[in-house]
């Protein structure tokens, strides 16, 4: 018990008291000996320069310089005196006169660039004439369907001026003109385009036109010169004007053809029956007549011719 005592009382008089640390003394540290200067290398000796064998200059002595004092023994270098660099030319041939150099030819001067760049804008703003006419009517289309017609008729009109073969803008000038109750002027607008470069459509168009003032003659005669373009429509109304002027064989034919396209018109039904009728064949005619019944949309008092010729 008295011994663990001591050990305790002795450990925290030592940890109060460290011992000592020991140091070194710098007089122990070795030192480097002195190493004597090197001698100065001696210079290389220039020769004059009239010297006739120059004696070359000696190359640098590579000398490991490390931890040695002294000036290192660079080689003498010589440098030149301009600092303009000077293209590597093969030297002249001392006697051979030196040629003078070539003239070079004087180049055409080329059209400076503003001038290409408005050439090229001219043209791509310069329309040809049809594209002009395209323009026009597209423009005369827009005033047509705004309700604006006497500017859209000076915009037809103008448009013809600079293509006269644009079938759309007669046929839609026309019909301005006829609808405004100025039919010879309309007529004339076909008439002279068809003169200038027939055509199926504006044959047609001047056929229907007539047709409306009671023409039926005149109209026959302008839609027979449309008939490879004819629509089913067309070939109906010759065969409803050939019964109105009483040639009713070629009137059934004309209602026949034009049923064989589309044969849910009663209308056109209606109309093939009177002419089989006026011809004495009633069968073929109440055939025609039932069919009418059946298809077509008519005033109650049609519906009512229709029912007692099929009963």
């Amino acid at each position: 018990m008295g011994l663990l005592l001591a050990l305790v009382v002795g450990l925290g008089y030592w940890m109060l008291n460290p011992p000592p640390q020991r140091h070194e003394s710098v007089a122990a540290i070795p030192t480097l000996p002195h190493l004597p200067d090197a001698p100065p290398a001696p210079r290389a000796r220039v020769p004059p320069a009239d010297s006739p064998n120059p004696s070359p200059v000696p190359r640098a002595v590579k000398r490991d310089t490390i931890g040695k004092p002294g000036p290192a023994n660079i080689p003498l270098i010589q440098m030149a005196t301009s600092l303009s660099i000077v293209p590597s030319q093969p030297a002249a041939k001392a006697g051979l006169p030196v040629s003078s150099p070539a003239y070079l030819p004087v180049q055409a001067q080329s059209e400076p660039a503003d001038s290409k760049k408005s050439s090229v804008v001219k043209k791509m703003t310069e329309l040809s004439p049809e594209a002009e006419a395209q323009q026009l009517f597209d423009e005369a289309q827009v005033l047509r369907r705004a309700g604006q017609t006497e500017a859209a008729i000076g915009k037809y009109r103008q448009a013809l001026i600079r293509d006269p073969g644009m079938r759309s803008a007669r046929l839609q000038l026309a019909g301005l003109l006829q609808d405004a109750g100025q039919f010879d002027k309309a007529l004339l607008v076909l008439t002279t385009g068809y003169e200038q470069q027939p055509d199926d459509a504006l044959a047609i168009a001047a056929g229907r036109m007539l047709a409306d003032q009671g023409q039926r003659e005149e109209a026959l005669n302008w839609l027979k010169r449309g008939q490879a373009g004819m629509r089913p429509a067309d070939i109906a109304l010759m065969g409803a004007l050939l019964s109105q002027m009483q040639r009713y064989e070629e009137s059934a034919r004309a209602y026949q053809r034009a049923l064989a396209a589309d044969p849910s018109q009663g209308g056109w039904l209606l109309g093939l029956g009177l002419a089989l009728e006026a011809l004495g064949r009633m069968d073929e005619a109440r055939v025609a007549y039932r069919k009418a019944l059946e298809r077509g949309d008519f005033k109650p008092e049609v519906i009512d011719f229709l029912q007692k010729k099929t009963a």
